[in-house]
């Protein structure tokens, strides 16, 4: 009997000085990860070491998607430890939801945007997102789940040409190019600048074909082929944040050549 109770007492004298070492480390690294990043700006060490600051966590995966490096993996890692330690943390399943997107991970992105419209529904800005990967996604009902979202959206925030762009896109797919011209409508009243924007130019060209408005059509692509020729590198990815330089690049060129062939093809109809 007085050998076992040694045994126990060894046992438990272990497990106390491993759980100390590792609270110690754990604190440790917490001191190394907010001082390199809070106080040096060094989000590149700060990484290797954060495994229990939530906001320091937030802050390396901003960094990583785009606010000072673009590498996806790290940032991930950096916003999942974010959202385990605080599941609701704002924005940090919205991050994650928007990196799943970009890597066409459609379920996956789906399954996190929830989680941050269930933990911070104040953020409707999940709506946009959602409503893309619904789009992209395109599963049986995705499209009209995406319809909604949208309007919602655009309800939300309805000064933003985003959300109106992006449901003409959806309301096109669906057929109703009545609607979308509608809505593009209200874009070019609510949105500042809205005749300079060379995206709504070019869906209510999309509308307007659609709908047989063929003289219209070619007006709007002609505004929108004029428009894009002028829009500048750094709008383009203000545009679109969640891209990488090269993807931002590729998709300019992509846009403008679009415009162009919807101008070619409405002009040879004309």
């Amino acid at each position: 009997m007085p050998h076992t109770y040694t045994n126990v007492k060894k046992i438990l004298q272990t497990v106390l000085f491993v759980v100390i070492v590792f609270v110690a480390a754990g604190f440790l690294s917490n001191i190394v990860a907010h001082t390199a990043h809070e106080k040096f700006n060094r989000p590149d060490v700060a990484i290797f070491f954060n495994y229990f600051d939530s906001d320091v966590a937030m802050g390396i995966g901003n960094y990583y998607f785009g606010g000072g490096a673009y590498e996806l993996d790290k940032a991930l890692w950096s916003y999942k430890i974010a959202t385990f330690w605080k599941h609701d943390i704002p924005q940090g399943h919205y991050q994650i939801a928007r990196i799943y997107f970009v890597k066409g991970e459609f379920d996956k992105a789906l399954e996190e945007i929830n989680k941050e419209l269930e933990f911070y529904p104040q953020n409707l800005r999940s709506l946009y997102i959602r409503g893309l990967i619904y789009g992209y996604r395109n599963m049986p009902g995705d499209r009209e789940k995406a319809e909604n979202d949208f309007k919602n959206f655009v309800a939300f925030a309805p000064s933003e040409w985003g959300g109106y762009n992006d449901l003409a896109w959806i309301l096109t797919t669906l057929g109703k190019h009545e609607e979308a011209k509608i809505f593009l409508g209200q874009a070019f009243i609510r949105v500042p600048d809205a005749l300079n924007n060379p995206w709504l130019w070019n869906s209510r060209g999309v509308a307007d074909l659609n709908i047989g408005n063929i003289a219209l059509a070619v007006e709007s692509f002609t505004w929108a082929d004029r428009l894009a020729e002028r829009l500048d590198f750094n709008t383009w990815r203000r545009a679109y944040p969640g891209n990488s330089l090269e993807q931002a690049e590729e998709g300019l060129k992509a846009f403008r050549a679009l415009i162009k062939e919807n101008l070619a093809r409405v002009e040879k109809e004309s």
